[in-house]
């Protein structure tokens, strides 16, 4: 077959469902993006796609593949899903070690359990009466019986270690089970397990893959199971006498071969292909005729497509004729044997905001995303686009808010950086060179008139933003790197910060070398004693201080070139935060504090609620009267807690509960109405805060 069927069809009006009011915490307004690290399910009826994440259950319409539900929301952090062949049930096991039965036509939980460790991969047997488990370490393979809710059987694995992917089946008839562990005195092989199911006997250990087992399938007449490897290739084995039969390979450069059986039994496969210099692409392939049934670029380098990393379940392939994955951490694409071209939809972002920031008039909140785009939300109808149009610029980017509420965005691609202002119809502002991917981020001064970044010689290049030319190229001396040392490791500029006003400029190596400079003449005014300063955090409003990290808290007095000690000792900092007008700072360490910055002495402490140990993200209304703050996550918490005080007295005034992870930023609208609060779990939540300030 030709390979047309990448030619893209994208469901129009597909986000008309208001899933931003799905299944909301109390006091939140809207929740913006889906979560993160999908694991994808079908059921085997074709009426249902489910997708599992850190926010909950999602059932889809396989059909229309509109979003009909959101389960499961209170605790989220799902990892994996499977529909029983009856299609009454679906299972779902998440972080906190929980095991749900849920009832596919309303969710209702029909049975929980807490399981010694998460569940990694399950699967039902063909009858629906059993569920097999495996966790992500143990080596034990649990049997559930569906009708008593009770664990039925339990198989070890003979093995120091299991296998990596950890694929499971059961044969149709329910007599064998399968699953893998890693080859004795080998590095990277895996060897394929079998059991009999009624005596609990380990009947074989089958060894030929040179890598990891991905997939595990029998064959709907029972007699061939068939493992897929990381080493591209399939075999058939015998299941009488355990011998291959028959191995497809010659696939080009594999990163993961998933073979399925339609009902038909026709061999079919989705494969993953990609070298070091093209684009990967996912291939559906008919193993016996050799025919392509479908094609697609997946990602648009190897790059991108490394840092879908381990996370197998964003891709399955399932009865030969159903194919879902994740599309550059904004889609899940779909094929079926029914629709022939690729269909997509947006779940996205498929990642977690690192920070959130309102533009001047608030009727717009950007939001940037770990190695990903910089989103714009309409706080208005709730619905995301690129702040960058030009889609070629790349997904590493950095967003900035100058003092007058404008929105510029950077993006890093390869060696290419540049600057935009978000939703502009015209170029980048300024188009430098840079050092190849991970070094600091570019910074653009509040004023929005001077751009930083490091170039390919390691160099602090400054440019005009008006003019998009190249003030000065000023020289950061670094640490040489160590003899035979990794390139990774080496020296390099780490972290750019200007001042309020524009007149200064931080530079910081990852070796935690400082130097300050006068952006006037391009000239350094002086370094930081790297005895004292662990890091730099920032300048104050009015500019004279530099907060930085060390055992205490240290703030450096640019007039008077010296340290000033506050005597408290904080640990590691959570966050800290300047007030608009200057005057305040919130310092969170081991206690959370306002600190008047010009009395310099602590106006308030500001106190957590009892399951909270420390503050993640903090700001300030614009107006300096109130503040907010949200808390890491730590081992037993179901929900993080984000609090409103009053930044001169201290008072407590609200606590919210909604995220079931770290929040990683937090932003307080213009007008003071809205609170954004940015997650780990991979959702914004937007408060009310009308009834309180």
């Amino acid at each position: 077959m030709d390979n047309n069927t990448n030619e893209e069809q994208v469901l129009s009006g597909i986000d008309s469902e208001d899933t931003t009011t799905w299944a909301l915490p109390e006091g939140v307004i809207a929740r913006l993006g889906r979560g993160r690290e999908p694991d994808i399910a079908f059921s085997q009826d074709g009426n249902y796609l489910a997708i599992g994440n850190s926010l909950g259950l999602w059932m889809y319409d396989l059909e229309t593949l509109k979003p009909l539900s959101l389960w499961e929301t209170e605790r989220g952090m799902i990892i994996s899903a499977a529909f029983s062949p009856n299609n009454q049930w679906i299972a779902t096991s998440n972080c906190d070690n929980e095991l749900k039965i849920l009832d596919v036509e309303n969710g209702l939980c029909l049975a929980k359990f807490k399981t010694q460790d998460y569940i990694y991969r399950m699967t039902f047997s063909n009858d629906s009466r059993y569920l097999a488990v495996v966790y992500d370490y143990s080596l034990n393979i649990e049997i559930w019986d569906m009708e008593t809710f009770e664990v039925f059987a339990v198989f070890t694995v003979d093995a120091e270690n299991t296998g990596h992917y950890r694929p499971i089946c059961l044969s149709p008839d329910s007599k064998l089970i399968a699953s893998t562990c890693k080859t004795p005195n080998t590095e990277q092989s895996e060897s394929i397990v079998i059991w009999e199911f009624e005596s609990g006997q380990q009947i074989t250990s089958l060894t030929s893959h040179k890598h990891s087992v991905t997939t595990l399938c029998f064959s709907p007449c029972g007699q061939f199971l068939t493992s897929g490897g990381e080493d591209g290739t399939v075999h058939l084995w015998d299941v009488n006498t355990w011998q291959i039969v028959k191995t497809y390979t010659d696939y080009g450069k594999i990163y993961r071969i998933i073979p399925s059986y339609t009902s038909a039994g026709i061999l079919r496969a989705a494969i993953i292909n990609y070298d070091d210099t093209g684009p990967a692409t996912i291939s559906v392939r008919d193993l016996e005729s050799d025919e392509i049934l479908f094609s697609d670029q997946v990602w648009g380098n190897t790059t991108d497509f490394s840092y879908i990393g381990d996370w197998g379940n964003t891709v399955q392939f399932s009865s030969g004729s159903q194919l879902a994955y994740e599309c550059r951490h904004e889609y899940i694409n779909v094929w079926t044997a029914e629709h022939p071209n690729k269909r997509q939809f947006t779940h996205s972002p498929i990642s977690f905001p690192t920070s959130v920031v309102f533009s001047g008039d608030g009727k717009t909140l950007a939001a940037e995303y770990h190695h990903e785009s910089v989103v714009l939300w309409d706080i208005e109808s709730k619905r995301s686009r690129p702040a960058i149009k030009e889609k070629s610029v790349g997904k590493n980017q950095d967003v900035y808010k100058t003092n007058n509420g404008a929105l510029y965005t950077a993006s890093i691609i390869e060696d290419n950086v540049t600057l935009w202002k978000t939703d502009g119809d015209s170029g980048p502002l300024v188009n430098a060179i840079g050092l190849k991917y991970w070094s600091a981020f570019p910074a653009l001064s509040p004023t929005g008139t001077l751009f930083a970044c490091v170039n390919e010689n390691d160099k602090l290049n400054v440019y005009d933003v008006q003019s998009g030319e190249k003030l000065y190229e000023l020289v950061h001396p670094l640490e040489p790197k160590e003899e035979n040392g990794d390139e990774e490791d080496r020296d390099t500029i780490e972290k750019l910060i200007f001042s309020f006003d524009g007149d200064l400029l931080v530079s910081e190596s990852s070796y935690r070398k400082a130097k300050l400079w006068d952006m006037e003449n391009g000239k350094e005014i002086t370094s930081f004693p790297d005895d004292k300063v662990d890091g730099i955090i920032g300048f104050t409003r009015c500019g004279r201080y530099i907060f930085c990290e060390g055992e205490e808290i240290l703030v450096w007095d640019l007039r008077s070139n010296k340290l000033i000690r506050f005597g408290l000792n904080q640990g590691p900092f959570g966050a800290i935060s300047f007030s608009d007008d200057g005057r305040y700072s919130i310092l969170s360490g081991d206690e959370t504090f306002v600190y008047d910055i010009n009395q310099r002495e602590i106006r308030s402490q500001l106190t957590l609620p009892q399951d909270c140990d420390r503050v993640r993200a903090a700001t300030f209304s614009s107006c300096g009267n109130y503040l907010a703050a949200g808390t890491w996550w730590d081992e037993g918490m179901e929900k993080m807690s984000i609090c409103l005080w009053e930044t001169k007295t201290g008072k407590h005034i609200i606590e919210f509960k909604g995220h079931v992870s770290d929040i990683q930023d937090i932003a307080i609208s213009p007008d003071n109405k809205l609170l954004a609060t940015a997650s780990y779990d991979g959702s914004i939540l937007l408060w009310d805060l009308t009834p309180y300030i």
